[in-house]
């Protein structure tokens, strides 16, 4: 996958991430339903990334240390935490589960399950976020800031006639 598609990806994800952890600003419902699309935005993430997943996975004891092993230990924290996230919050779903016509009755510790797992998965998402910070910020500005700085960057009308220099012997 390319890298622009990646960073589309990724901000999409963040941006939807940012949106599903205040269910106040959009109420249960779409809270709900974004959550559930985040499932299939992870798994996408997931697979786009499979190989460095795979290589740094095969290399995470070879090394004493490297940056990817650091990386690797946050994203798999914060792919537990998520799950977990995603899990309790379909146990405790008015919505999602409703519209399939399941109604399960689950304890009242569920919400409290997924509220903890909600705020360490915001927690390790700014950690994740700090340690993929500078890619971020190289291909926002690829991708992103050039081309909108390009369309407002006055271009040099072309000239018709362009004078030669004129040189001037000594005598």
């Amino acid at each position: 996958m390319s890298t622009k598609k990646k960073l589309t990806l990724d901000l999409t994800m963040f941006g939807a991430f940012l949106v599903v952890s205040n269910p106040h600003l959009t109420g249960m419902t779409v809270h709900e339903w974004l959550g559930v699309s985040l499932i299939g935005a992870l798994i996408a993430h997931l697979l786009f990334n499979l190989e460095w997943i795979v290589n740094v996975g095969r290399t995470f004891f070879k090394k004493l240390w490297h940056q990817s092993r650091l990386n690797f230990v946050v994203n798999t924290l914060f792919f537990i935490a998520m799950s977990g996230t995603l899990f309790s919050g379909l146990l405790i779903s008015e919505s999602v589960l409703a519209t399939f016509g399941i109604h399960l009755d689950v304890s009242r510790s569920w919400k409290s399950i997924h509220v903890l797992l909600s705020d360490t998965s915001v927690l390790l998402l700014g950690v994740h976020f700090a340690l993929h910070l500078k890619w971020v910020v190289t291909n926002i500005g690829r991708y992103i800031v050039n081309p909108i700085r390009g369309l407002f960057q006055r271009r040099a009308a072309p000239q018709v006639f362009t004078a030669q220099p004129v040189r001037v012997e000594k005598k």
